[in-house]
């Protein structure tokens, strides 16, 4: 691209290279999908400000500032675009507020968008609801799909995205999109029943209205995660009982919805006091991480440990659950509380390994008007939360 502002003919070029390097990674696996990369403006839905990592927060960066890398941001196929961090609240311009902690809306990466339009299969004249409307972008590609006949319901909780996301798609000429503000765990039932459902926000509990605002034969896809790990996707079919049920089919990473955020605890438990009464032992955390380098098995040692939280810092690994900590740097491990949280995890892994080491996609979801529960295989053989060691 030369310098200099970018013009129509220009993100054109850029909209059908996407879309070639789509096509390259086999990421559009349906005629419709490929023709909508290509007549959506994907540009038309990115504000002007946008947000890069810059070490561990964000820093503001300005399409007027530099638009051709701007524009590149917005089609490199394998990457989201931060829109908003901190809920907003890094609204300032300029030296004011440019800079942010949590990214809390993107524009999703277009390969994640593609496989999560593959698995949920709209078809033409269907009613979609969509769960987090974010920038505007997605629901586009899904009324290209429905056509004039069908119906596309998007739900945002953010006042301030979802006005972005109503201008944005009216000006592009998606104002058949009907933008509704509200909690999108409600769904929306005043268009109800859908054909399909798809959330943009990741859940730890995929909410029961979704199902019941769904057809039977209807479809639901959502990005799904544990406390233990952040990669699922969940397909699920609704039943004429109102159930819904189905494997997992994915591992994508999405920014939790906002009722369904929950922080580790740690920060409520640890102590400087509790540190120095915490229970030493050796431990070899590489034996322990190597075991968990598959990412089969945390997705299954998150299933095994639904309360269980873990991630890395600072060279060390923390895992925090149920009113106890545990801490490992190199040899030695660190655990206050009444549970032994590094052996549970250790015994997870073991049930993993017995079972045969499954994919995540031998795993599966079912949801009914009690609450949900996973499965390996079939939804007759439950996975069993493992019981806190004392």
């Amino acid at each position: 691209m030369a310098d200099g502002p970018v013009g129509e003919a220009e993100f054109a070029q850029l909209r059908d290279e996407a879309a070639a390097e789509l096509e390259q990674r086999e990421a559009m696996p349906r005629d419709w999908m490929r023709r909508a990369v290509r007549a959506v403006p994907r540009e038309r839905f990115v504000p002007g400000r946008v947000w890069l990592e810059d070490g561990e927060d964000y820093r503001s960066f300005h399409r007027e500032d530099d638009e051709r890398r701007w524009a590149q941001l917005v089609y490199r196929v394998d990457a989201p675009v931060v829109t908003q961090v901190d809920d907003g609240q890094a609204d300032g311009h300029r030296g004011v507020g440019h800079r942010g902690v949590v990214p809390t809306s993107s524009i999703s990466a277009m390969t994640a968008v593609m496989t999560m339009l593959a698995e949920a299969e709209p078809e033409p004249d269907q009613r979609v609801l969509e769960i987090g409307t974010g920038t505007g972008y997605n629901a586009a590609l899904l009324a290209e799909r429905v056509g004039a006949r069908g119906r596309v319901v998007s739900v945002e909780v953010d006042p301030v995205v979802c006005a972005q996301a109503r201008q944005a798609l009216e000006a592009a000429g998606y104002d058949r999109v009907r933008v509704v503000e509200a909690d999108g765990e409600a769904g929306w039932a005043g268009e109800a029943p859908y054909d399909r459902v798809l959330s943009t926000a990741a859940v730890t509990a995929v909410p029961y209205a979704w199902v019941a605002q769904t057809r039977p034969r209807g479809i639901i896809v959502s990005p799904w995660r544990t406390r233990f790990h952040h990669h699922g996707l969940v397909r699920l079919v609704v039943a004429q009982d109102g159930t819904a049920s189905g494997h997992f089919v994915g591992a994508v990473s999405f920014m939790l919805m906002r009722g369904q955020r929950r922080t580790s605890g740690i920060e409520t438990l640890f102590t400087p006091a509790g540190w120095d009464e915490a229970r030493t032992q050796p431990l070899d955390l590489a034996s322990l991480l190597t075991r968990l380098e598959n990412p089969h098995a945390r997705f299954a040692t998150g299933l095994y440990l639904p309360d269980v939280a873990h991630w890395p810092q600072d060279g060390g690994h923390w895992w925090c659950g149920a009113g106890s900590w545990a801490y490992a740097d190199g040899k030695t491990a660190y655990q206050w509380g009444p549970r032994d949280l590094i052996e549970e995890t250790s015994r997870a892994l073991d049930t993993w390994h017995a079972a045969d080491e499954p994919a995540l996609f031998d795993y599966g979801l079912t949801v009914t008007p009690a609450g949900s529960g996973t499965w390996l295989h079939h939804p007759g053989n439950p996975v069993i939360a493992r019981t806190p060691l004392a």
